[in-house]
């Protein structure tokens, strides 16, 4: 009522306000010493569009009529009065009132039309809005929660409820006000007719994906169309089968995923653990079945329980490692070192592996010093070094160089084997991954690269691989250098 009652007043002022706007155009016109009638009406159509511009038709219509009374009156003859004497003064005069009126109609049409056009605007904005922040939500019961308070904050409605018909579930933006209870909006939702209806004071839209409802949603007291509320409707269905089909794929990439590494926790068990397992037990069978075995013989049995022990403990620990890193179990504690110290660590504790090599380390003086885990990087450049051993002819150079770049601290590690194929290297850093071509040729188990790049991505870094089939490989990680001193 106090709406009604302030927008009667506001029109009641603009009436006002149009006949003095016409009275002062006629006095300032009459104090002229020489006017041209014509002129004056003119001026008193621009008077007229210009209202009609701003202000509603009924305003413009007024005014109109308003101008046609004083041009008669005070500039056509007789003047004076409102008696029309010449009969062209009547065409001239109804001339003056079409035009006015017409002109008001033309603005009047076309301020409807911008209004319109800025309602779409701003419609289809929040109808963005609302598909952006529909989007944050990749679960579907977290979607289903929150779908209701986005769309009534969105849109400025007042309530909204979602039933979502594969979790057979309602959820509301106002817990006090249910709108329609479970059991109406899960009939409407199983109900084989679309399209939008008004149940109470509520527009109920099914959310219709193809021939599939996935749910219902109502919505209270919106000042919008129903072609609006189909829209907001739609947007909803979509969010909504979109979060299903995420999570039918979650659950798919993690079934795959664990098949996967099943295939080759059991392919590594295979040919890994049961060779050393092996060599063991053939050691042990016969030490005990043969207790006047030479001494050498007897020397040489130990030596093989004590290689495939320690080759053994090292599967096992590796995998114990790559199970902590997939648990979120590794810990990060940076210090500030010197790479160098940490290469000649590793290549101390790798030297009998190294026997025989050429080995060239270029490692520049004045490297800075690196915020890093020692002992987890010291496994990172253990397990490139190794690799680098076994993948490549005894025979050929290891190469270990390092530099800075770009804020980071890049080591490489270079052989000179046999290379990795094109089509292996985008997986060559996936657990228990092993090329097609070096499973049966080379002993292990496929973690020592994931473990690396897992230890590296904790640290902030990075690892890459170069190569080429035939001209061996080169693996560089990066350290960032920010925190250094």
């Amino acid at each position: 009522m106090q709406k009604h009652n302030s927008h009667v007043k506001r029109s009641v002022v603009r009436y006002l306000l149009s006949t003095a706007l016409a009275c002062g155009f006629v006095a300032l016109f009459r104090l002229a010493v020489h006017v041209n009638v014509t002129t004056v009406a003119l001026s008193l159509l621009v008077l007229v569009l210009i209202i009609a511009t701003r202000w509603r038709l009924a305003h413009a219509v007024y005014l109109s009529i308003v101008c046609t009374f004083l041009y008669n009156f005070f500039f056509l003859p007789p003047v004076g009065t409102l008696t029309i004497a010449d009969p062209q003064n009547w065409i001239t005069l109804s001339v003056f009132l079409g035009t006015s009126v017409l002109v008001s109609h033309l603005s009047e049409s076309e301020r409807r039309q911008r209004e319109i056009s800025e309602q779409r605007r701003s419609e289809v904005e929040r109808l963005y809005e609302f598909s952006q922040r529909l989007l944050l939500h990749e679960d579907l019961k977290g979607l289903a929660r929150a779908a209701p308070s986005i769309a009534a904050t969105v849109f400025g409605l007042r309530a909204v409820a979602l039933y979502v018909r594969e979790q057979d579930a309602a959820y509301y933006s106002d817990p006090e006000n249910e709108l329609l209870s479970v059991v109406a909006l899960k009939q409407i939702a199983q109900s084989s007719e679309s399209g939008i209806r008004k149940i109470k004071e509520a527009y109920v839209i099914p959310l219709m994906l193809g021939m599939q409802c996935g749910g219902a949603l109502a919505i209270m007291n919106g000042a919008y169309s129903e072609e609006m509320y189909e829209a907001i409707g739609g947007l909803v269905a979509i969010a909504l089968e979109r979060a299903a089909a995420l999570e039918r794929t979650s659950h798919m990439e993690a079934t795959r995923e664990g098949e996967r590494l099943r295939s080759a926790l059991l392919d590594s068990i295979t040919h890994e653990l049961r060779t050393p397992l092996t060599a063991i037990r053939a050691a042990a069978t016969s030490l005990i079945g043969q207790p006047t075995l030479p001494e050498a013989e007897r020397n040489e049995m130990y030596a093989v329980v004590d290689e495939e022990s320690l080759r053994l403990d090292r599967l096992i620990g590796e995998a114990v490692e790559m199970a902590q890193l997939d648990s979120a179990g590794l810990q990060v504690r940076p210090q500030l070192h010197h790479v160098r110290e940490l290469i000649d660590t590793v290549l101390q504790e790798e030297h009998a592996r190294l026997r025989g090599r050429v080995l060239e380390v270029h490692i520049p003086e004045g490297l800075p010093q690196v915020s890093m885990d020692q002992e987890l990087v010291r496994r990172v450049l253990r397990h490139l070094i190794e690799n680098a051993i076994k993948y490549s002819p005894a025979k050929t150079p290891l190469e270990i160089m390092a530099e800075v770049a770009d804020e980071r601290l890049l080591v490489h590690i270079a052989d000179h084997g046999m290379g990795i194929e094109p089509s292996e290297q985008p997986f060559i850093f996936d657990k228990f991954f092993r090329g097609s071509n070096q499973r049966e040729r080379v002993e292990g188990s496929g973690m020592g690269l994931a473990i690396a790049k897992a230890i590296l991505t904790a640290h902030g870094g990075g690892i890459e691989l170069k190569s080429e089939p035939g001209k061996g490989a080169i693996f560089t990680f990066w350290l960032p250098l920010s925190g250094a001193a």
